[in-house]
């Protein structure tokens, strides 16, 4: 993106046809996203089906779960602001909703106005200069790789999590043996 804004810039184009590439850019990503969402739900349907009680969690646990995310206007804003914010990787985002079934009319809406805020913001620092867009992307592209390590660590946290509550609601209770 910062490459097309540079190059829109070099070539005279004006400021507004930042927006009309960020918009077909958006929609090519958005495609990739539901192709995620889908390898993802699908994924999570067949793993958990046949191995689900070897990890502790079942279909119907994760069902329950991405049921939270009901398409209330407060899930929207949170996924369009997932996806808007240019140091968070977006691949990662669209497996989990698949993986918990967000919404998917919630999640294709979100994905492609925030994508089309995020697509924006490298388009402008294109636009604008490409010396300042090389300093600025090499901080956002450390930012996103501490990122993408905690976004791991914290699904793996929850997994555990999980797991050590079945294992704390399948203990027997010391207090009834005496």
């Amino acid at each position: 993106m910062t490459l097309a804004g540079s190059v829109a810039q070099s070539q005279g184009y004006p400021f507004a046809y930042l927006f009309v590439i960020a918009v077909i850019a958006a929609a090519g990503k958005t495609l990739g996203a539901i192709v995620l969402y889908w390898l993802a739900d699908k994924v999570e349907d067949l793993v958990l089906s046949r191995a689900g009680k070897f990890v502790g969690i079942t279909h119907k646990e994760v069902e329950k779960f991405g049921q939270r995310f009901s398409g209330e206007r407060k899930d929207f804003l949170t996924l369009l602001l997932i996806r808007a914010t240019p140091v968070i990787p977006s691949a990662p985002i669209s497996l989990i909703c698949g993986f918990v079934k967000v919404d998917k009319k919630q999640f294709i809406v979100a994905t492609f106005f925030g994508t089309i805020i995020r697509d924006f913001v490298y388009l402008y620092f294109g636009y604008t200069s490409l010396e300042a867009t090389s300093t600025a992307l090499d901080g956002i592209s450390g930012i996103e790789s501490i990122v993408t390590i905690v976004m791991a660590l914290l699904s793996a946290g929850f997994v555990g999590w999980i797991i050590y509550k079945r294992k704390l609601a399948k203990k027997p209770n010391d207090d009834d043996e005496s």
